[in-house]
């Protein structure tokens, strides 16, 4: 069940708060540029952004904030697309407009740094940039809720048996790579090792800074300790995918065994197991790195499906007939669209067109005004075959009111019928989900990866019901295409934990349930240190309790993360070992 306090959290955002600001008058952003004018080589928000910069520097700020901008010292954060030959042009470039340039990736294709907001449409029209767009965020994979504390989930795992039996992850590495680590200095020596090792990887910020933005890091931190305490561990603080690479090639560079990452990605490439991240995934494994990551919780906040038009009005239409899937619905009255209180809202749209890029869609946040839906915010970048372009659209919005919201996809040009994955982390408390959702295919980007470890989440307290929220797979087929995937997620581990960070019972999500897996694997590894990434993960699967359809299967992987009894001796898996060798795609 879910929890009350939880229950009375969403009665209060969405309910008790709105109605106290129903009299306040809201201001809805214009839809972006129109097709014709629209930007070709900058991205729909930037665009705007580079519009207000013409007007006045508090029309940038106003702009920046009511797009969830990162906007510092009156520069905008970007990653500018390009290819290797040019790399060293566009950073000249850059740095000559008053920018900077923090990071390189991807091959040397990809520039992450700082410019003015009026340098934006300049730098774009140069022949070396391919496109610059807002760098693809990293969400905390956990639910809307978040003196010493101890994870229950040691119970289920059995932890304290290995531990008294001498298996307490002693000699093992493990990195922990997340969005911040708040507090965490004054839970040395408690509810963390005495000493760790701690790097912070986003711009403009120190590493005096690793303890800043959110205390999601500590907690999951705080779970691995509980069940390895003699494991030595690595921060790493990141912001965008780029900064995942950094925190990676440096944990490499401190021979870790373990990284464990609750968090997760949307956009950033096809759902199917290939692109930049899961590219990160295998240079950790060859590296002799076993990466367990959480699948996400999405599985009540996402819809995917392929592109229907029967009324030829541009408008995707849903299966219900209708072009506005909402974002919630009612339980009462037989209405299918609820009033609903959004806060900070984050909707992406990703579709099957990751080689031409010529099928051009827009996305566009609507609102209920009474009679009619009335678009509150668009994405509309451009689509039509040039370099540096993807399939995709984000609209970052800040909306503050109590009335029915949802979404719908216009198609601007193209002939495909390509298949859609659409995402809102983070919005949807109870369960009701998306009017028309999909639970398969909710798996984030980064959790897509073959050769990770994808965590899905259970309730501690027996009998370990899969938590609502927890995405499911399988993967995307090839090209993001919604059949042809392979399953994710792996394993299932505990949510609805107690930490000191977040307090007894309610560190929850997958973000949760991951760092059980890394602690696991870490006593698991400590028993046996010769143990390969493959065996390893080998290990974990062969001592999970089945659970959902017989053997592997996309709610529980191989099922409920448990270790049984300590091993006398070195145990080597049995089973099938080329499950856990790299997927190729053809």
């Amino acid at each position: 069940m879910y929890q009350t306090g939880k229950l009375m959290n969403w009665l209060g955002r969405t309910i008790l708060l709105p109605l106290s600001i129903l009299m306040l008058v809201s201001v809805f952003p214009a839809r972006a540029d129109e097709p014709g004018t629209r930007p070709p080589k900058l991205d729909s928000t930037l665009a705007q952004l580079a519009q207000a910069s013409a007007t006045s520097g508090e029309a940038v700020n106003a702009q920046a904030e009511s797009s969830a901008v990162r906007l510092v010292d009156g520069r905008v954060q970007v990653q500018i697309e390009t290819d290797a030959a040019n790399l060293a042009a566009v950073k000249a470039a850059v740095t000559g407009a008053g920018g900077d340039v923090t990071g390189v990736g991807r091959h040397d294709t990809l520039v992450q740094g700082w410019l003015p907001p009026d340098a934006l449409e300049a730098i774009a029209a140069r022949s070396e940039v391919h496109f610059i767009r807002r760098p693809a965020p990293v969400f905390p994979l956990e639910t809307l809720q978040v003196g010493n504390s101890t994870s229950e989930g040691l119970a289920p795992i059995n932890a304290a048996a290995w531990q008294a039996a001498g298996h307490t992850g002693a000699g093992v590495k493990i990195g922990i790579v997340d969005l911040g680590f708040v507090g965490y200095s004054g839970l040395l020596g408690t509810d963390l090792p005495a000493a760790v090792v701690a790097k912070n990887f986003v711009d403009g910020e120190t590493d005096e800074q690793l303890a800043s933005t959110t205390e999601h890091g500590t907690a999951c931190a705080e779970v691995i300790h509980d069940i390895a305490p003699g494991a030595q561990l690595y921060l790493a603080k990141v912001g965008t995918e780029l900064d995942i690479a950094e925190a990676v090639a440096w944990l490499i560079s401190q021979q870790v065994d373990l990284i464990s990452s609750s968090i997760g990605l949307y956009n950033a490439s096809p759902g199917d197991g290939t692109g930049f991240l899961a590219d990160v995934v295998s240079q950790a494994r060859a590296a002799g790195i076993l990466w367990i990551t959480a699948a996400g919780n999405d599985r009540e906040s996402h819809w995917g499906g392929v592109y229907s038009n029967a009324d030829a009005d541009s408008f995707h239409e849903f299966a219900n007939g209708d072009d506005v899937n909402c974002f919630t619905f009612t339980l009462i009255g037989g209405g299918n669209c609820a009033p609903f209180f959004l806060g900070t809202v984050n909707l992406f749209v990703r579709w099957s067109d990751w080689e031409q890029v010529d099928q051009d869609f827009d996305l566009h946040l609507v609102r209920w005004n009474g009679t009619s839906w009335q678009t509150v915010a668009s994405s509309s970048d451009v689509q039509n075959g040039s370099p540096g372009q993807t399939p995709t659209e984000w609209i970052s919005a800040n909306i503050l009111d109590f009335a029915p919201y949802g979404f719908r996809i216009e198609r601007i040009s193209g002939d495909k019928a390509v298949n859609f994955e659409v995402f809102t982390p983070g919005i949807i408390s109870l369960g009701f989900g998306l009017y028309e959702g999909l639970h398969a295919r909710s798996i984030a980007n980064l959790a897509d990866s073959p050769q990770a470890v994808t965590v899905a989440a259970l309730n501690v307290a027996a009998p370990y019901a899969q938590e609502f929220y927890s995405s499911e797979g399988p993967t995307n087929g090839p090209g993001g295409a919604a059949g042809g995937g392979f399953n994710k997620p792996d394993l299932a581990g505990y949510a609805n934990v107690s930490t000191q960070s977040y307090g007894p019972g309610i560190f929850n999500g997958t973000s949760s349930a991951t760092p059980h897996v890394a602690g696991a694997a870490a006593l698991a590894l400590s028993a046996n240190p010769s143990f390969t990434p493959a065996q390893l993960q080998a290990f974990l699967a062969e001592r999970a309790v089945d659970m959902g359809d017989s053997g592997l299967d996309s709610q529980f992987g191989y099922g409920r993360l448990t270790l049984g009894d300590p091993p006398i001796g070195t145990e080597i898996p049995s089973g099938p070992l080329s499950y856990y060798l790299p997927i190729v795609h053809k």
